[in-house]
């Protein structure tokens, strides 16, 4: 049973959404000496390669119970829960290990997993989403509750997406003339647009420009979105501080975090009622819900305005995602995950919860290369695009087969 945050309508859910992650083009097998240039201690004997029928992975994204990815050959594949129809193929089986969506067959680029519907982009910039769309997540205007194949987002145009992001009933995503667009439910301001109801296609964000927008992370009830000037602007419930404007009041339309200063934001990812963002120095900072300590700060609350994170150091940090209450970032090839672990969604061994980051062991003496979070379980590839995942696996969301959780990194050989 999920837990629930005190005096929150919503957050039955912990996940981490919209997470795209990409493997970066050409990384391999890394030596001894890169992985400790890295920060990555090599673990016991040397890796065996790969065999023909391990699959390799270029994009991952967990959702709430499910996740998908990409393999090579640019197909597309969901496995965990299919209650709503999230797995696109077809059914609302449960699945516990990955399962081809069929339709469309390949040229799949990027996917996103959201709570309970997933979106993904083809080559040629073409838009897919399935699953739940009561409050019309998909994008497609008004349909039966459930879409159990994925169907095409055609408005504005058919083509020219960049980017997507999948949150509890929305979705947000950016085209490639740099314009963001949002589409759902809207009762905490999420959309961007100044509704506070359903909106069933996509609607552009035009505040503070239509255009000009970099890439966008969608929580349950909160998004926030980088420009192509590196500003960090966030928006829709703010009952922890999430939006890191110093308040807690909800806000319809996009404001700016100004913390620790008004420019040189990287990244960004939105979690069940936290935030955290890479900034172009490379240090980490987060804010928001702190319960578990998901924001890597000790033990500290809640908080309203972005806290640097400086364990194990004040910069190098180079990708972070948030989950449902945890947290995870990679410096280099090393992976540090903290926060809520009563699954073992840490992969550090053991359920206990970590207010500062842990040190992710590295199976084999590959680095990590990406890493995704869902809302009790974590996956990540290897540099050499490898997947493993670990946490909740109730499901089956972890991909291994059984519905055993796992306290460890697993890896995904199907």
């Amino acid at each position: 049973m999920y837990r629930t945050a005190p005096n929150h309508r919503r957050l039955s859910w912990r996940f981490l959404a919209g997470r795209v992650a990409r493997v970066i083009a050409g990384a391999g097998i890394l030596g001894t000496a890169a992985l400790a240039a890295a920060g990555v201690a090599p673990a016991g004997a040397a890796a065996s390669p790969a065999s023909a029928a391990t699959p390799l992975w270029i994009h991952i994204s967990a959702g709430q119970r499910f996740s998908c990815g990409i393999r090579e050959g640019n197909t597309l594949w969901c496995w965990g829960s299919g209650d709503a129809g999230e797995l696109g193929n077809g059914g609302n089986a449960n699945e516990t290990r990955p399962h081809q969506i069929t339709f469309p067959t390949a040229g799949w680029t990027s996917v996103t997993a959201g709570y309970n519907h997933g979106c993904a982009i083809r080559a040629g910039g073409d838009l897919w989403c399935w699953g739940d769309n009561r409050f019309g997540a998909l994008g497609i205007g008004p349909t039966n509750a459930e879409v159990s194949t994925p169907r095409q987002v055609t408005r504005p145009a058919a083509g020219g997406w960049a980017s997507v992001g999948a949150g509890l009933d929305d979705t947000c995503a950016v085209r490639a003339d740099t314009t963001l667009w949002c589409w759902g439910e809207d009762y905490d301001g999420q959309l961007g647009v100044n509704r506070v109801t359903e909106i069933f296609r996509p609607r552009p964000v035009t505040t503070p420009a239509a255009d000009g927008w970099a890439r966008v992370a969608v929580g349950p009830d909160h998004t926030c979105a980088v420009r192509t000037d590196s500003t960090l602007w966030c928006w829709g419930d703010d009952w922890a501080g999430q939006l890191g404007l110093d308040s807690t009041s909800d806000g319809h339309l996009p404001e700016q975090v100004i913390s620790p200063a008004t420019d040189g934001w990287a990244s960004v990812s939105a979690g069940a009622a936290h935030t955290c963002a890479v900034r172009t120095d490379g240090t980490l900072w987060c804010w928001g819900w702190n319960l578990f300590g998901q924001l890597g700060l000790g033990d500290a609350p809640d908080q309203e305005l972005p806290a640097q994170v400086t364990s194990p150091a004040e910069d190098g940090w180079t990708q972070v995602e948030t989950g449902g209450e945890h947290t995870c970032a990679l410096r280099g090839h090393a992976l540090w995950c903290w926060g809520h672990n009563a699954y073992g969604q840490l992969g550090i061994g053991g359920t206990t919860d970590q207010t500062l980051p842990r040190r992710v062991p590295v199976p084999t003496r590959r680095g990590w290369g990406l890493v995704t979070l869902g809302d009790h379980h974590t996956c990540a590839t290897h540099t050499g695009h490898e997947l493993w995942c670990w946490g909740e696996n109730y499901h089956g969301e972890l991909g291994i087969g059984g519905r055993v959780d796992q306290h460890r990194p697993q890896q995904v050989a199907h």
